[in-house]
């Protein structure tokens, strides 16, 4: 049975040049990665649900909007075990694979939709996509008072 830890994660050598050649634009890291956290932030101030959109990713994306105090409104509790799977070396790689994530679900149409099927690495024992539901209940709740 196909668990999370099989799914399929982008190679850090391929995200390490997507920061390089189209992000950073002559930022430091840490700059880009306080710019990215803080339109995160807007963003999601406006509109919750689009938190969906990152899948797996979004524990982590949370942990790091923590650590930098930028997510009052969105709450304390982070999926742990997902975070752990989906997160890279260094915070910029993986604001690189969430957000690569997000805007291939955008272009699909799934841009709300909290159901996720993953791909599993190519020697997993089971190739069925692994189904990964985004559902952080304070962001739910944040969605739900706002209507």
């Amino acid at each position: 049975m196909t668990t999370l830890i099989d799914t399929a994660i982008p190679a850090e050598d391929y995200l390490e040049q997507v920061l390089r050649h189209d992000a950073l634009e002559g930022r430091t890291e840490e700059a880009f990665v306080a710019v990215f956290l803080s339109g995160i932030n807007a963003t999601l101030s406006e509109k919750p649900e689009l938190y969906r959109s990152y899948g797996p990713w979004w524990p982590e994306i949370k942990r790091l909007m923590i650590e930098r105090e930028l997510n009052a409104k969105f709450g304390e509790n982070i999926d742990e075990g997902v975070s752990q799977i989906y997160s890279l070396s260094r915070p910029a790689l993986t604001l690189i694979a969430a957000h690569l994530y997000s805007a291939e679900r955008i272009e699909a149409g799934y841009i709300y939709s909290a159901h996720h099927e993953l791909t599993v690495h190519d020697d997993a024992e089971d190739t069925e996509p692994y189904l990964h539901v985004s559902d952080d209940e304070e962001m739910e709740k944040l969605i739900a008072v706002r209507g």
